[in-house]
């Protein structure tokens, strides 16, 4: 818990929950209780339950954001134990898949009394043009063209982005060597149109295949979150050496469209501007590799960033972030007085 020194800072968190959290319902409660937010930005609440324990838990009120893809249950949410002035979901059919998800938060500070606050879950789909990043920057249009309709306010942008900063390093090497070792297991195999797989559970033979995912170095309750992979991605990838220079390599060819637009647009990226040299990786928490989740604040607001550290980490150790879900959260803090 923050000490009376810093009780009058604004504390946000965003936090990938991974498929809704089921059988970790537990250890996401705590995690998100020793972050002890003044608001938190959740994404894939799949388990409705689950959102509105922790609502009651953490004495916050809960906001639902629906997706835009029908069918889908890959929910937004924002937890909040400030006063909610307002809030609203934007459903964008055939352009996002989540929803766009906002409130305006009272902040009881008188530099900044009212805040605007966004949970974002950009689309993955790293298999499509541009690593995805051709569906992201269509999903971020949408999500402007909202922002540009709605009162001038200090603004917070929170999220799984899934789009990598420029600048920012990739632990990819290391990535596809124990993605391979899933392969060599078993565990990752051949799927329909050209894609890599989880191997499909039996029941009979599920403390087999939790005992194999524990050999690989992965909780067999995140399962869920290794990503499936076209086939010749995993082939070209079999045979390289973990090596610093082939990650810069790699990670030159990828588009990071989306967060360089959102810099374009003035929005600063609060960890980054805090650790201009650190990796901060959200992203797996079996390996992490990447850093894709935000907080991304307007400049004025940006200018009161005192904190923002990766849950999980050595500056925020918590031993549970690393089996609660495959996102780390992270957290941001402002002093606006």
């Amino acid at each position: 818990m923050r000490t009376h020194r810093h009780a009058a800072r604004l504390r946000v968190v965003t936090y990938n929950l991974l498929v809704g959290g089921r059988e970790r319902e537990d250890l996401i409660h705590g995690v998100l209780r020793r972050a002890d937010a003044d608001v938190v930005a959740l994404q894939e609440v799949a388990e409705l339950p689950l959102l509105h324990e922790l609502a009651a838990t953490l004495r916050m009120r809960a906001l639902v954001g629906e997706p835009s893809e029908p069918g889908s249950v890959m929910r937004t949410a924002i937890l909040s134990r400030l006063p909610i002035r307002s809030w609203r979901n934007e459903i964008h059919r055939g352009r996002m898949l989540r929803g766009h998800l906002h409130c305006e938060v009272e902040t009881g500070r008188a530099a900044m009394p009212v805040i605007s606050v966004h949970s974002l879950h950009l689309a993955a789909r790293f298999g499509e043009r541009a690593n995805g990043e051709a569906r992201r920057t269509r999903e971020l249009a949408a999500i402007t063209t909202d922002i540009a309709r709605m009162r001038p306010l200090p603004r917070i942008l929170a999220g799984d982005f899934n789009s990598l900063s420029p600048g920012d390093s990739l632990a990819a090497t290391r990535f596809f060597r124990r993605y391979n070792e899933m392969r060599r297991a078993g565990l990752i195999v051949n799927g329909p149109n050209g894609f890599l797989v989880h191997r499909e559970r039996e029941g009979s033979d599920d403390a087999e295949v939790d005992a194999a995912w524990r050999k690989v170095g992965v909780d067999p309750r995140l399962e869920v979150g290794v990503p499936s992979l076209p086939r010749t991605v995993a082939r070209l990838t079999a045979g390289v050496p973990v090596n610093d220079s082939v990650d810069r390599f790699l990670g030159r060819l990828l588009q990071r469209v989306t967060m360089e637009r959102l810099a374009a647009l003035g929005y600063v990226d609060v960890f980054r501007s805090l650790h201009p040299r650190a990796r901060g990786y959200t992203c797996a928490t079996w390996l992490p590799a990447a850093r894709v989740d935000y907080v991304l604040a307007t400049p004025e607001l940006a200018a009161c960033a005192v904190a923002s550290e990766v849950v999980g980490s050595r500056a925020h150790p918590d031993s549970d972030a690393h089996v609660a879900s495959d996102h780390f959260p992270l957290i941001a803090e402002f002093a606006l007085d």
